[in-house]
């Protein structure tokens, strides 16, 4: 695998006298608002204009979209205590069409009948992703990734959000590539909350060590997310979990199934030991804000780049939306999915949600 790593700049990881360590939930709350509204849909709407009308891998907006992310990072971490990396890595076209076969293979050979709609439909699909990725193989996965290091420099906790776009048909599911594909909420959303972390934890100092990844090539086979975790997997570190940012600014009572807001999931595995460590995350998140709520669903989620994590053996854990009863296809890799349909007010507290969970998790509070 060639890969290449483009360090753009090398910054001190020494604490200076000015960091914070929050020692309670309820002064790292205090750090965590200095992160407004305002600056989380002024990230949605800044990757959305810069990258219009698409991000999807292959097109203009998607290198837009990757040097609109450099530099909101370096102006996030304006105290230059984290190293910035941009990884480019030649994708392993090969390896993302065995993906989308085997997700063929499992779902639907020898389930259905051949001649069944569905399967045709599915297998249409299965074949277009396989040409699109072969028609994209020579263009770089090209992860951002921001480290600081902890007191612990050896124990990581890493936070990921893919940064690309991609618009399927909702009857033929395929790609139109001429299609818009704003992406507010897939996934600006979860670009913001993870620049707001950046801005936020830069400031203090830490007990462990956080990466926070852009993750690339997430349209296609999450291939990006494939190519970090096997990279991460070979780092020598002592990784503590995976918090991956997917579509946290849809939520409604009109849609939702229990008329209920701020009712978003934290989608894990079946497995105790993760569910645990999630548990720990959710309950740091609702000692900084109860304005939403991240209910645990052990349901081995299929749609995000977790499972790129789980197939390397990290314990990982998806914060989003509510799939199950609060998804709007109205939106979801829509034309429609611009910074207006948003809520902002959901996505804001989500951040704050999410940064008590990370933030105390790095700072080890209990109270």
């Amino acid at each position: 695998m060639l890969l290449k790593l483009i360090p753009l700049l090398i910054f001190s990881l020494s604490f200076n006298a000015s960091a914070r360590a929050p020692s309670t939930f309820g002064s790292l709350k205090n750090e965590l608002q200095k992160v407004s509204q305002k600056h989380l849909m002024d990230w949605v709407s800044g990757l959305v204009n810069v990258s219009s009308p698409s991000r999807m891998v292959g097109l203009p907006g998607h290198d837009r979209a990757r040097d609109y992310l450099k530099e909101e990072i370096l102006k996030a971490d304006l105290k230059k205590t984290g190293q910035l990396t941009i990884t480019s890595t030649q994708p392993q076209i090969d390896e993302v069409k065995k993906f989308y076969q085997k997700d063929f293979d499992e779902k639907l050979e020898g389930k259905i009948p051949s001649n069944h709609p569905d399967y045709q439909k599915w297998l249409r699909f299965t074949l277009f992703m396989k040409e699109l990725s072969e028609s994209r193989k020579n263009i770089p996965v090209q992860n951002i990734i921001w480290e600081k290091e902890g007191l612990n420099p050896k124990k990581v906790l890493v936070v990921s959000a893919h940064y690309d776009t991609i618009s399927h048909d909702k009857e033929t599911l395929l790609v139109n590539e001429k299609s818009s594909m704003p992406g507010a909420n897939y996934n600006a959303s979860g670009v913001a909350v993870a620049l707001g972390l950046i801005k936020t934890l830069s400031e203090m100092d830490l007990n462990y060590s956080v990466k926070v990844v852009f993750l690339d090539w997430q349209g296609i086979g999450f291939h990006g997310s494939f190519l970090y975790a096997r990279e991460l997997k070979n780092s020598g570190k002592d990784v503590l979990g995976v918090v991956n940012l997917e579509m946290l600014g849809q939520d409604t009572t009109y849609f939702d199934k229990k008329k209920k807001s701020g009712n978003m999931c934290a989608y894990v595995r079946n497995l105790s030991d993760e569910q645990s460590w999630a548990k720990s995350l959710t309950d740091k998140g609702s000692k900084v804000t109860q304005k939403v709520s991240f209910e645990l669903r052990p349901n081995g989620f299929e749609n995000s780049d977790n499972v790129r994590f789980w197939e390397e053996g990290f314990k990982s854990v998806t914060f989003t939306q509510n799939w199950e009863e609060d998804f709007n296809p109205k939106f979801y890799q829509t034309s429609d999915d611009t910074p207006e349909t948003l809520n902002h007010g959901t996505l804001w507290h989500s951040y704050q949600f999410i940064g008590g969970a990370v933030a105390g998790t790095l700072l080890d509070l209990s109270r």
